[in-house]
């Protein structure tokens, strides 16, 4: 038998796919591995603690943990429908009894009276067995609801806490030129009382001395804010100045891995992602609900049992005579509601349109998701090339610095001239900071969005791992 060219071509890129297959997810997952030491918490060890307390104490993840456990109790609400239900009443009662034309015919009967009942439903057209699974739905979407709160606060407390590594570089800086000006103005002040500048010069040094004292007191306590903020978010009672870093060290870039993320999120069409598997998850609920409402005008079996100790009271002529007596019944009961006045044509019409919502926002959810890793891949790359323009920076201040330390020792620069070239560096620091903080914050969101972020590892498996 000949196989025609396209049928030929077909078999081939089988066969390919099928021995390189193996290869590919073996290169993913060992990719997925290099992601772990590749987070801002690796490189900065301070925020390992934050985000370990965060899990615990963070205000977002105990509501989220008190929705999971509500949707968990309600399970048991949707289950109770289906087993066998128990009632029961007892009293003491007096029950005296006459005839209302003789009044000494009476009879009295004192005792305690009881009567228990048990239900069974038997058939409800599966409307019970989907309100359970229906429960057990929503359990899984708060689950997945807590999972990606931790994760996105995961993401908000890495970027706030670069953030401040970010402003204590330029408040070092801020307070190193400031004291270097304080220097100046004693020197003018010197060189004013001898007359070698004017009081004018030596006012404007002041009033500039004013000013930068103001942008930084205006800093402090900013980056003081910020700080009680992030410690706020976290759940941690403090964030001093001392646990911030002094830098952020300089991290390192794999365009493969990311191009490989992201192929592989385009590829999967975002199902891997938290975000398609909670709206996956309340689509199938509210396919559900719609099959619940369905049911409402369907006729429905159950079955009861009883046992009674009941008082009867017994009138012949004039003679009343009370006793107690059991009673035992058991039945078969069908409940048919026949017509609601359209009510069941308006919660089925509801079901339906809260089916397509959900539908619509699961297709929407994924287009973002996709378009979103790809911006963020594209600008991690442009991220990269701002890192290398900052460090390039940062080695001719140090740079500058050194020629001008040379400088000194031959005696044609002043030794201030020094301390000047050491504030550049300081202000390299704060623009080198800033590329690094910028980059591994997008990293950070870029890990989290295609669904590789470590933190969740911290998260108990079964709200994370998607079920069928």
């Amino acid at each position: 038998m000949v196989l025609s060219g396209p049928t030929f071509q077909r078999v081939v890129s089988r066969a390919v796919l099928l021995v390189f297959f193996p290869l590919l997810v073996a290169c993913l997952r060992a990719q997925s591995g290099e992601v772990a030491g590749s987070m801002p918490e690796d490189y900065l060890p301070e925020l390992k603690t934050i985000l370990a307390t965060a899990m615990q104490r963070s205000p977002q993840l105990l509501a989220a943990e008190f929705d999971r456990t509500v949707q968990e109790a309600r399970i048991l609400v949707a289950d109770a429908a289906r087993i066998p239900n128990l009632r029961g009443s007892s009293e003491f009662a007096s029950n005296q009894t006459s005839v209302s034309s003789n009044s000494g015919s009476s009879s009295r009967a004192n005792g305690v009276f009881y009567r228990f009942e048990a239900g069974q439903p038997i058939f409800h057209w599966g409307a019970l067995k989907n309100q359970s699974e229906a429960a057990r739905i929503n359990l899984r979407v708060a689950e997945k609801n807590f999972a990606m709160v931790y994760r996105d606060l995961a993401v908000i407390l890495r970027k706030s806490f670069l953030a401040l590594a970010v402003e204590k570089a330029k408040l070092r800086q801020g307070r190193e030129a400031l004291r270097i000006l304080r220097q100046d103005i004693v020197a003018a002040t010197d060189k004013k009382e001898r007359g070698l500048i004017s009081p004018g010069a030596l006012e404007g040094e002041r009033l500039r001395e004013r000013e930068v004292t103001l942008e930084l007191n205006r800093g402090e306590a900013e980056f003081a804010a910020n700080r009680r903020r992030l410690a706020r978010i976290a759940g941690v009672k403090e964030i001093s100045e001392d646990s911030i870093p002094n830098e952020i060290p300089a991290p390192t870039f794999s365009p493969a891995l990311a191009a490989a993320m992201k192929a592989a999120l385009l590829r999967d069409g975002a199902k891997g992602t938290l975000e398609y598997e909670i709206y996956d998850l309340k689509v199938r609920e509210a396919m559900l609900r719609y099959k619940i409402e369905k049911t409402r005008l369907l006729p429905k079996i159950n079955a009861g049992a009883s046992f009674s100790l009941e008082n009867s009271t017994n009138v012949n002529g004039n003679v009343v005579n009370q006793e107690a007596f059991q009673r035992q019944a058991f039945s078969v009961s069908a409940q048919w509601n026949i017509f609601d006045g359209f009510a069941t044509r308006g919660v089925v019409r509801e079901a339906l349109a809260a089916q397509r919502l959900n539908e619509k926002r699961l297709a929407y959810e994924t287009e973002e998701i996709l378009q979103n890793a790809q911006l963020l891949e594209r600008n991690l790359q442009l991220d990269a090339e701002a890192l290398e323009i900052s460090e390039i920076r940062r080695s001719l201040a140090v740079e500058t610095k050194k020629r001008a330390a040379e400088e000194v020792e031959l005696g044609n620069l002043p030794k201030g001239d020094v301390e000047r070239a050491q504030i550049g560096i300081l202000q390299a620091d704060a623009v080198t900071f800033t590329a690094r903080a910028a980059f591994l914050g997008r990293w950070s969101e870029f890990v989290s969005l295609a669904g590789h972020d470590p933190v969740l590892n911290n998260v108990p498996a079964s709200h994370v791992r998607p079920k069928k």
